[in-house]
């Protein structure tokens, strides 16, 4: 039993710690989403920069459809013939985080806990701890076709780890969802 219990409480401590994308979602004033009934993406897509329905494209466009019926949206075939037309974006920005980390002079990295909590011993020294960092955004777009106007927007935004470029469509599909769990 002993055995079983520290990787469990391991699975539930890295699970907490995952790190969920900031969601904001932003609606145009006054539009009622009850007279929309259809959708269709643009062509293209703002992330189909050469051409062609890249990887990622194709990940949004699967995971924002399924989103959009789960709203209860019909996909339409043709744009001309859809009430909102998607349009979805990514970016990606290199970030720097620095945080300052008091030194005792025997040695840097045990102390640290200490941070942010209370001030050490007056012969600590500080340190200044520099962190690059690459931070992903999706933008979602819904755009009321027959005047060309945008009435709804999501975006999500998070660290990109190593992690999230190995299993991009898993992170894609879930920041997707996050973003339509605030649609109005």
């Amino acid at each position: 039993m002993r055995q079983l219990i520290f990787p469990v409480l391991a699975a539930l401590l890295l699970t907490a710690c995952a790190s969920s994308p900031r969601i904001e979602t932003m609606s145009a004033p006054n539009v009622d989403f009850s007279g929309y009934s259809s959708f269709a993406f643009v062509d293209p897509l703002g992330t189909d920069r050469g051409g062609y329905a890249s990887l990622i494209s194709q990940q949004l466009t699967f995971s924002i459809r399924r989103e959009m019926e789960l709203q209860g949206f019909e996909y339409a075939d043709d744009a001309d013939q859809a009430d909102l037309l998607v349009n979805a974006y990514t970016h990606l920005d290199e970030r720097i985080r620095t945080r300052e980390v008091a030194d005792p002079f025997i040695g840097p990295s045990y102390w640290d806990y200490r941070y942010g909590f209370y001030t050490a011993w007056p012969g600590y020294s500080v340190r200044t701890e520099v962190q690059q960092y690459t931070e992903g955004t999706l933008t979602i777009d819904l755009i009321d076709a027959s005047n060309n106007v945008m009435v709804w927007e999501g975006n999500a935004r998070n660290e990109i780890s190593e992690r999230t470029r190995r299993d991009a469509a898993q992170a894609i599909d879930q920041a997707v969802a996050k973003i339509f769990e605030r649609f109005p």
